[in-house]
């Protein structure tokens, strides 16, 4: 298989979990996509870089984080961020509220670590990668999410 369709081929696999990983740090929809759509354009060109096609996924999720904060502070979400997370805190949390809705509403770093880990299928040492962050400091970020979404499914 050539470079061009093996490549179309990884992103098919992993587009909805880049979107995903997007999401869980702009809380946009059409933001995410546009991030998604660059962190691809990106990675293509990047494409002769990654040594080791096995590690394609954390390279890719890595493109797309940053490609997402780097879209998140390019449209000056920064200042808000606090007064989003203030106003999700006095939030009434519905009956129905679902897994998914509660870790939206984690702030970061404690979203994107959950949604790698839980929705990505990624290991600690991937998620360690992706971030930059240290092995210790992703388990101490996963444990303490998960302790926030039981606080906030429990409201």
């Amino acid at each position: 298989m050539d470079t061009k369709s093996w490549f179309c081929n990884k992103i098919k696999e992993l587009e909805n979990g880049m979107y995903r990983l997007s999401y869980s740090i702009l809380k946009n929809q059409e933001d995410a996509q546009d991030a998604v759509q660059d962190a691809i354009c990106s990675a293509y060109k990047e494409l002769e870089n990654l040594k080791d096609r096995g590690k394609f996924k954390p390279w890719i999720y890595t493109i797309v984080k940053n490609t997402s904060f780097l879209l998140l502070r390019n449209r000056q979400y920064l200042s808000n961020i606090e007064d989003e997370n203030v106003q999700a805190d006095k939030k009434d949390v519905d009956t129905d509220l679902t897994i998914w809705n509660a870790v939206q509403d984690l702030e970061q770093p404690y979203r994107t670590v959950i949604t790698l880990f839980y929705y990505e299928d990624l290991s600690i040492r991937e998620i360690s990668k992706i971030t930059g962050s240290k092995i210790d400091a992703v388990k101490k970020q996963l444990s303490r999410g998960r302790e926030k979404i039981k606080e906030i499914i429990k409201v």
